[in-house]
This record gives C-alpha cells, sequence and structure tokens, in this order.
C-alpha cells in the first residue's frame, strides 16, 4: 500500500491548466521559418488535411503519407492535435498560421489566416479551378459565384468568370504548384 504524500507535497490545483511550454505557432515564429524547417511545417499541414478528409486514417500514417513524423507535428502544430484514448488525433479545425494562394479577378494574392476554415474554403475553390483548366468542366466554380473572402480589413473576391481565368492562365497568373505561399512571396 502506498503511503499518501504529505500536505507539503501535494500538488495544488487552482482550476486553471499550467502553461505547456510548447513553441508558439503564431505568424512571427511561422515567418521565421526557412528552408527545411518551412518544408516540415507545409507536410505538417498536409498531414493534418489528409486525416481531417480520412478519419479511419491514423495521424501516424498521414504523417508518413505526408513525408513527416508524429513528433514533428506535435512540434509545429500542438494545438490542432488531441489525445482520444491514448491516441492521437486532429480537432475538427484549427488556428494555425497558414501564408495561402488565392486567385481573385485581380491575380494571385497571398491570404495570411489562422483558419482551417477558411483555408479550407480557398482550396476547394483552387481543386475547382485546377479541373476547370485541365478538363473545361466548370461546375465547380458555380458555388463560388459572389462569394468572397474578408481577411486583414480585405475583400477578396473568388474569381468564377471563365474569360478572366483564360486570361490569367495566358499571362501565367495561375500555378498549381502549391497552395502555399512560401516566406519569400509573403
Amino acid at each position: 500500500m502506498k503511503a499518501r504524500p504529505s500536505k507539503n507535497h501535494r500538488r495544488k490545483t487552482s482550476g486553471k491548466s499550467r502553461p505547456s511550454g510548447r513553441k508558439s505557432t503564431s505568424r512571427q515564429f511561422l515567418e521565421a521559418l526557412t528552408g527545411t524547417k518551412e518544408d516540415a511545417y507545409r507536410r505538417v499541414l498536409d498531414a493534418i488535411s489528409l486525416k481531417r478528409r480520412d478519419p479511419k486514417l491514423s495521424l501516424s500514417k498521414a504523417a508518413k503519407a505526408s513525408g513527416t513524423t508524429l513528433k514533428t507535428i506535435r512540434k509545429y502544430a500542438e494545438p490542432a492535435i488531441q489525445n482520444r484514448s491514448g491516441r492521437f488525433d486532429v480537432t475538427a479545425s484549427d488556428r494555425l498560421f497558414r501564408p495561402i494562394r488565392m486567385v481573385t479577378n485581380d491575380g494571385e494574392a497571398v491570404i495570411r489566416t489562422t483558419s482551417s476554415r477558411m483555408a479550407s474554403r480557398i482550396a476547394d475553390h483552387n481543386n475547382a479551378l485546377r479541373t476547370y483548366v485541365l478538363t473545361g468542366d466548370a461546375s465547380g466554380l458555380k458555388r463560388f459565384e459572389g462569394k468572397v473572402i474578408r481577411n486583414g480589413g480585405k475583400t477578396y473576391q473568388f474569381v468564377t468568370d471563365r474569360r478572366t481565368i483564360d486570361r490569367q492562365i495566358r499571362a501565367g497568373g495561375i500555378h498549381f504548384v502549391d497552395i502555399y505561399a512560401s516566406g519569400s512571396e509573403q
């Protein structure tokens, strides 16, 4: 039988959680990332996105498919994961900083957001644009007609007009290599 700790050794709890000492995923922290660390952060975001799209997939397998590790995910995106019954899982949404490319009527813009839901809307629009560019099928763009995103005091309208899209393609203004803007583009 274990002896109870004396009063001097008992931990006092005030109901508030203690700071975890983890690194902040604030804009300043992430803008300071360069080269390899920036690539690692992008792979972490990809793993989180993959896990959200396929809930049956384990976070470890999502990490492996994205070319990263669970340790790296915990390092850069701890607020986006939680421990459920001894297993790590992602939260439904998160507030991690993401610089994302968005195609607007005026060309490509870099949206700096901390909303995973806004990032998903922009990614869905980019996927609809990609489908139109590769197949000519503009049906995916219809749901974005007249829709806007407000961020940082500015309003950005989703481009849906085919002539505008075709003009931007000819001018080289639409890129589908990576949705995340690099540190030099911000």
